[in-house]
């Protein structure tokens, strides 16, 4: 076996990752209850807003521990370097939500859309790889970016007034292009076999989760009431779910499958 070939996951590590994800769940689900709490009892607990970092920053520890049970070298870093945006993103935005100085206008905020946007450009080069299925593209294949980008498309139009009041119509149609991109391009990777399958599927579904999360966000961040307060309970329902996914597709599942060489 060669130093950089990759193995399945299994043993001792195995054991240390789902013990990860036991804890991951154990706390997710105390936040999504305080977070409800917060909504029937109109009261304003805190304690979600320093737990929901530590979710991805155990989606994180998973992306580090991976070793030579990941899926590749250049894989592994991709969306190792997505993290390093992810996490900081994470802990500013739930600042936003108790800090008056930090509203969605402030730099803070403005800091916490830009970095998602370079995550999103490590998942792309690591989703398209090289996009080398465009030579198999075909027009009926249009089908999928039209459904995925139109239906983004047709909710900023729904919300744009609300957009443009607070201060987003820049930064909303630019960060939308590119978590559309990302969805689009995980769901060409299980489609057309970029990876393997428990990992293509484990990517598209992340990525579908966080098109919800930002959908969700931004209408929370549009102050729109009670309608907002509902987005902000079920944001993390997804958003957990988008990064746990993305660390676990950096592991190795199933054996490598080998081509032979003509």
């Amino acid at each position: 076996m060669s130093s950089d070939e990759s193995i399945i996951l299994s043993g001792v590590k195995k054991i240390w990752v789902k013990l990860i994800l036991a804890l991951t769940a154990l706390l997710a689900i105390s936040i999504y209850i305080v977070d409800w709490m917060n909504y029937f009892n109109d009261t304003t607990y805190t304690y979600t807003v320093y737990a929901k970092p530590v979710i991805t920053g155990l989606a994180f520890l998973l992306v580090v521990l991976a070793g030579r049970n990941r899926l590749g070298e250049r894989d592994w870093w991709l969306v190792f370097l997505a993290f390093c945006c992810m996490l900081p993103t994470d802990i500013l935005m739930s600042l936003v939500v108790v800090s008056p100085e930090l509203s969605v206008g402030s730099s803070a905020f403005m800091i916490g859309g830009i970095l998602p946007i370079v995550a999103h450009i490590f998942l792309i080069i690591r989703m398209s790889k090289g996009f080398k299925f465009f030579r198999k593209f075909r027009i009926l294949d249009i089908w999928l970016p039209i459904l995925i980008y139109g239906s983004a498309v047709a909710i900023l139009f729904v919300l744009w007034e609300d957009i443009v009041r607070v201060g987003h119509a820049a930064i909303a149609p630019a960060y939308t292009a590119f978590f559309c991109t990302t969805v689009w391009l995980s769901w060409e990777a299980l489609r057309r076999n970029l990876l393997p399958k428990p990992n293509a599927w484990m990517a598209a579904i992340a990525a579908t989760c966080w098109y919800a999360t930002e959908i969700l966000g931004e209408i929370y961040n549009l102050g729109m009431g009670n309608l907002s307060e509902i987005t902000f309970c079920l944001v993390w329902v997804f958003y957990g779910t988008n990064v746990i996914l993305w660390a676990l597709s950096v592991y190795r599942w199933v054996p490598e499958i080998r081509r032979k060489r003509h």
